[in-house]
């Protein structure tokens, strides 16, 4: 890339010499303008913002180094160079107190002038090269504050959720979820990425459970943000072709972020059940649905009923039921078979303690074809509840596990978590020692990775930036955590689990 400069010398014949004879171009400079003294500098400073200023210090009505005092906030990011043909050291010392680059002598040598701008150019590149990877990182963190507000228990901090992913709390936020038939991929992501998007609006997005969800918070007026989202959803819809989008309602209370995502959730599902009628539609606009809406309270509450006798009811009859209440659809035995898989998770254990096998096992849900796919998965499903035999926990570690799963950005320090819940640590490593099986430190481990595996669904995010946002200091520690667990690397299982 290039970098703009800007000459301010009183001399006409060293000016045009700087002109004519430096190589700006094979320097990877461009020269945006000329100055003859500080007053007029001052103009083109504050026209160009140039990133790199060759000045001479004595000139009349304002000299170099009152010029860069004045234009000091402008010319924060940018490389002054100072040229002089007075070799006096409190210029030089005034030069180095307004953070000057350099300071050069007259007669010039081109050489050595060409060197000073060399070592500036690489001075901006590698500047910008952090600036770009730190705001990588904290989109990355924003990403990742999103998606676990959205699926973690809420905790007493709810008021200030905005301010993990949100640059301000907003005046009001809806959501928008987008599934697409074969998922979310990568090509489908970077093009988001050059969405255009309404004034006024702060939108995050991330990938949930293979939907892409965005928050739009609104800045300013709220009385209009039924336009505004349908704006950013035909945004959406033209980079993202063939999805199904669903928009939540609008709220005004950090708290009510879950409820917002619930929405969507629940309008997305109703297309899953009864089919596509719409690309695109409002939570609450389905008043043409309310007695197919108490078709699927029945339908919850009948798979609730059967998750509550699973040691005792057995696949075949599970099986029977759903094929009577669902009339052979597959669309509903999908349905019914995920609140079936939900009820019976909550019933028989914490899903703090299911392995990867049973998350792999629940999400191949959204992959069943045919109603023989689906029986296979229900016989699956109980193989894999009969696995399951946990003790209950103590309320006091059940907290300390959950707010190891809500916190897995943060350091998570034994001695700080103990301190939290008023306990020594060693009594609190041994209590998670001897009800779970396994240390206080596996348990982080075990919450980092999950974390981590949903992320990599979001190929947007850079392997590296995962474990940045995730607590990791450096790549190399998370790739071999990773490794160790997964046996295999983390772009290795990007590709194996995410299709990407």
């Amino acid at each position: 890339m290039e970098y703009t400069t800007l000459i301010v010398e009183d001399n006409p014949i060293a000016l045009e010499s700087l002109q004519r004879t430096i190589p700006w171009k094979e320097l990877g400079l461009r020269l945006v303008a000329v100055a003859d003294n500080g007053c007029q500098g001052c103009e083109m400073i504050e026209k160009y913002h140039p990133d790199i200023v060759l000045a001479d210090i004595h000139m009349p009505e304002m000299d170099g180094l009152a010029m860069m005092e004045a234009m000091r906030e402008t010319l924060s990011d940018s490389r002054v160079i100072f040229i002089t043909a007075y070799e006096k050291i409190e210029y030089a010392s005034r030069a180095i107190k307004l953070s000057a680059f350099d300071f050069i002598l007259k007669p010039l040598d081109n050489d050595e002038l060409c060197k000073s701008l060399k070592r500036a150019v690489e001075s901006l590149h590698k500047d910008r090269d952090t600036a770009r990877e730190s705001e990588r990182r904290n989109l990355a963190l924003r990403r990742f504050r999103l998606m676990s507000a959205l699926t973690a228990n809420m905790s007493d901090e709810a008021d200030s959720v905005f301010l993990g992913f949100a640059s301000q709390v907003p005046r009001g936020f809806f959501l928008i979820s987008a599934e697409a038939e074969k998922g979310i991929t990568g090509p489908m992501l970077q093009r988001l990425e050059f969405m255009e998007i309404p004034e006024d609006v702060e939108i995050v997005s991330t990938v949930v459970d293979g939907d892409l969800v965005l928050y739009c918070g609104l800045l300013k007026q709220t009385d209009t943000w039924q336009i505004l989202a349908r704006k950013i959803a035909d945004a959406v819809s033209q980079n993202l072709l063939e999805l199904t989008i669903a928009v939540s309602d609008l709220h005004t209370d950090a708290s009510q972020l879950r409820t917002a995502y619930e929405e969507v959730r629940q309008t997305l599902l109703m297309h899953v059940i009864y089919g596509r009628h719409t690309a695109m539609d409002f939570y609450g606009n389905q008043a043409s649905y309310s007695s197919r809406m108490t078709r699927l309270v029945d339908l919850e509450q009948l798979c609730g009923k059967m998750a509550q006798k699973t040691d005792t009811i057995t696949a075949d009859q599970v099986w029977q039921t759903l094929m009577e209440k669902s009339g052979g659809k597959l669309r509903i035995v999908r349905i019914m078979l995920m609140f079936f898989c939900t009820k019976a998770m909550q019933e028989k254990v914490d899903t703090s303690h299911w392995g990867d096998s049973m998350d792999i096992t629940v999400y191949d849900i959204t992959k069943l074809e045919t109603l023989e796919d689906a029986r296979a998965w229900l016989n699956r499903f109980f193989e894999e509840l009969q696995k399951i035999n946990v003790p209950a926990n103590s309320t006091l570690v059940r907290n300390v596990l959950e707010y190891i799963r809500s916190h897995v950005t943060e350091g998570l320090m034994l001695e700080n978590v103990a301190a939290k819940f008023y306990v020594s640590p060693n009594h609190l490593s041994m209590l998670i020692r001897k009800e779970t099986g396994i240390t206080y430190r596996q348990h982080v481990i075990n919450a980092k990775m999950a974390v981590a595996k949903q992320m990599l669904g979001d190929t947007r995010m850079r392997v590296e930036d995962i474990a940045y946002a995730i607590g990791y200091e450096n790549y190399i520690s998370f790739y071999n955590v990773f490794r160790k667990m997964e046996n295999m690397s983390p772009t290795e299982y990007r590709f194996s689990k995410c299709g990407e």
